[in-house]
């Protein structure tokens, strides 16, 4: 046996994985502790501040249970919960982590005894990481009590986010940019679908295309291919999969025989489709359904501050009146999904031509048509969807100019009097929407 520099322990339980611990931790000759050996559990502190000191005095290590509990509505439950003695056994062990490992997670028990079993040590590292934890963890269980408290004596509420690192990223928005991906602890998260190694690999580009194209797909409906590059939806397609030397991420809720011919002569960073055995590209992500868990509420960090919204929710994109419905929500989808001003060009049930991220909505419209003309698309006929109201007549006279068959837009405005005289007579329909749907 090798010399082991964890002499005496305190376990706080003698039950299930505790009492598993205690009993190999007594193979190795060490001495476990409970808490019927000790009068008051405050004086653990002291012995905790006394490991490293004195050889075979003081606590080398401690285990605690410390759960994060459902939700309590009851004020005796929410007191009753709260341990002040092992709160502060956990910030004494914190406080002599080189001397005094403190465990708050049975889960790593094993990972213990294969120290002590390979070198008769927990090394340093592993003392700090265990340390980390249960900062968390207390972390964690104040934020939910305050919640509850709060709650419960109807007070001002202090929002506590806790970020809970999962893995690096390849690289940032640029190569020379370091990432990492985080989620908000013990919350459900849109990428928990992908294991560590796997989004490891992957840049901080490469997650915003991979979640604009399943977002997309998701609200689009089934049998679509999207194809996102740069934070921008590119193509929305039901057939002729075309990408030839396309960059980016592709993601479809199906596959067939024409898709993997589309995809074979593409330099695309991700494929997303259900079976992924007959297509190449830097990453393939096998995908039976998208799980999008829902959010309560939607974060920007700007530079210190969070600003904070409800998520805006695509499902009310209807227009039951009208036999054209739901092309006129696949339109409505793509724009809302693109930075404002945006103006989605929809014909056939496939995406013609997305102008995004401008100033003005003439120029969302104008590029909308360029990259339309450019790709030898038809506009003549065709669905337009602006993500807000129409001020600007010169939209209108230019969308009547090309020919578009249906225009759809927010309105709520006063220049809506003005947009319907002018498509009065005209063979372009115009439907108000009723909800704007910028994204900044």
């Amino acid at each position: 046996m090798h010399f082991l520099n964890v002499n005496k322990a305190f376990l706080e339980k003698k039950i299930g994985p505790f009492k598993s611990f205690s009993e190999k931790l007594r193979q190795f000759g060490i001495s476990v502790l409970t808490p019927k050996d000790f009068n008051n559990l405050f004086d653990l502190n002291n012995e905790i501040s006394q490991a490293g000191k004195i050889e075979f005095q003081g606590l080398d290590l401690v285990a605690v249970d410390l759960e994060v509990h459902p939700q309590r509505l009851s004020e005796d439950l929410i007191l009753d919960s709260i341990e002040p003695w092992k709160y502060s056994v956990i910030y004494s062990g914190i406080k002599n982590y080189r001397n005094s490992v403190i465990l708050v997670d049975p889960d790593d028990f094993d990972r213990v005894i294969e120290s002590l079993n390979d070198c008769g040590d927990i090394t340093l590292q592993d003392r700090r990481l265990l340390s980390l934890k249960a900062l968390y963890r207390l972390l964690r269980i104040g934020s939910t009590t305050h919640k509850e408290l709060s709650e419960l004596f109807a007070a001002e509420k202090f929002e506590t986010l806790i970020l809970e690192e999962i893995t690096p990223l390849r690289y940032g928005e640029n190569p020379h940019q370091f990432a990492y991906i985080a989620k908000i602890a013990k919350e459900n998260a849109f990428f928990d679908f992908i294991d560590e190694d796997t989004l490891a690999s992957m840049s901080y580009n490469n997650l915003i295309d991979l979640h604009l194209a399943i977002f997309a797909l998701k609200n689009l409906g089934k049998n679509f291919v999207v194809h996102v590059h740069h934070g921008t939806i590119v193509n929305v397609r039901k057939k002729e999969f075309d990408f030839s030397g396309a960059r980016g991420v592709v993601v479809a809720d199906f596959v067939n025989e024409d898709l993997i011919s589309g995809l074979q002569k593409s330099d695309l960073d991700i494929i997303a489709l259900p079976d992924v055995s007959k297509v190449k590209a830097r990453k393939t992500l096998q995908i039976d359904s998208f799980s999008i868990p829902p959010s309560e509420k939607e974060y920007r960090y700007l530079n210190g501050n969070f600003i904070v919204q409800t998520p805006d929710i695509l499902e009310d994109l209807h227009f039951l009146s009208e036999s054209d419905a739901e092309q006129y929500k696949w339109a409505n989808v793509v724009a809302a999904l693109s930075k404002s001003m945006s103006c989605c060009i929809f014909k056939d049930g496939e995406m013609v031509s997305l102008g995004s991220g401008q100033p003005d909505q003439i120029d969302a419209l104008e590029i909308a048509l360029r990259r339309a003309e450019r790709n030898s698309k038809e506009v003549a006929g065709a669905v337009f969807a602006f993500d807000g109201p129409i001020r600007n007549m010169d939209v209108v006279n230019l969308s009547k100019k090309v020919g578009a068959g249906v225009i759809i837009e927010p309105g709520g405005v006063k220049e809506d009097a003005k947009v319907r005289k002018a498509l009065m007579n005209s063979k372009t329909k115009l439907i108000f929407s009723r909800k704007r749907r910028y994204k900044h």
